[in-house]
């Protein structure tokens, strides 16, 4: 039923904590592909380490030659996904004892009912490791939202961590948005999909997220490196947008104000905006500089 798909680089200290999680699980209907982004740890001597062959579920394990960060080995490990629908498990989670088997039942709801296509993939919440909700609930649950009604809605998005099951073949289809020179947020490629397929929310805990200091959020950055992800982010939410949504949309003309402004420090001659839609951009930002100013000034007092 279930692929299972664990981006890794070097997470040797966490990534045991996914593997007790996984045969903890009550369903057991799955594979695990481990892809490991050129660890310099001890991360191959650990997988040697563990009693494998008389698992229930299989376990691939896949080093990359090159560390390209994770869109790049998830796209690599999506390759080697068999199962009709994959989670990504990120190298220091775990999961409800149950998880699996609440997605299996879910899917299974889902595959019977009509239009079952339209539905792209299931989310539900996130706990921290103390037991705690992180973000906010959905408002309702099963809900069946497309893009509009998820994101461009101000009064429907919903804050916070959540966790994915999604259709193998979809995500085989859209891949992840990836540069070699900087990270791009997950969440590009996800609305990207919402334009076209629904997806599932339902209010019920499945992951349990834990705040990593080696992980990328916690990293401290550069401000080269900030503006890159700004720019990269940016360009993925609106090369496909039209020019009028993004006048329409406060979520588009955020994106255009990043866009203009990561390239006072960074551009990529490769990947850009055209020439009408930066212009575009470029007034929309100005017309967010008083509001930027005000903040700043309020930020202060």
């Amino acid at each position: 039923m279930f692929s299972v798909l664990t981006p890794t680089y070097n997470r040797a200290h966490t990534l045991k904590r996914v593997f007790d999680s996984l045969k903890a699980q009550t369903f057991q209907d799955f594979e695990w592909i481990i892809i490991d982004d050129a660890s310099s740890d001890e991360t191959s001597k650990l997988i040697d380490s563990w009693e494998i062959v008389n698992l229930p579920f299989s376990v691939k394990y896949l080093v990359l030659p090159e560390n390209k960060g994770k869109p790049n080995a998830l796209n690599v490990g999506l390759n080697h996904c068999n199962k009709e629908i994959t989670i990504i498990a990120d190298s220091d989670d775990t999961f409800v004892p149950n998880t699996f088997q609440e997605l299996y039942q879910l899917w299974s709801s889902v595959n019977i009912t009509k239009n079952a296509d339209k539905i792209a993939t299931i989310w539900t919440l996130v706990k921290d490791e103390d037991n705690n909700l992180v973000g906010e609930k959905f408002p309702d649950n099963f809900w069946q939202v497309d893009f509009n009604n998820r994101v461009l809605k101000k009064d429907q998005r919903v804050a916070g961590e959540k966790w994915h099951s999604w259709r193998t073949e979809v995500l085989k289809k859209y891949k992840m948005f990836h540069s070699d020179q900087s990270f791009i947020s997950e969440s590009a490629t996800w609305n990207r999909i919402n334009k076209d397929y629904d997806y599932l929310c339902v209010n019920v805990f499945h992951r349990v997220y834990y705040s990593s200091p080696d992980g990328y959020i916690q990293k401290k950055k550069t401000r080269l490196e900030l503006e890159k992800v700004k720019y990269y982010n940016a360009y993925y939410q609106l090369y496909e947008t039209t020019i009028s949504d993004i006048y329409k949309f406060e979520y588009f003309r955020s994106y255009a104000f990043d866009y203009i402004k990561s390239r006072l420090t960074f551009k990529d001659s490769q990947i850009s905006l055209d020439r009408i839609k930066t212009i575009n951009c470029l007034i929309i930002a100005l017309g967010f500089i008083p509001k930027k100013i005000n903040s700043f000034i309020k930020q202060k007092s």
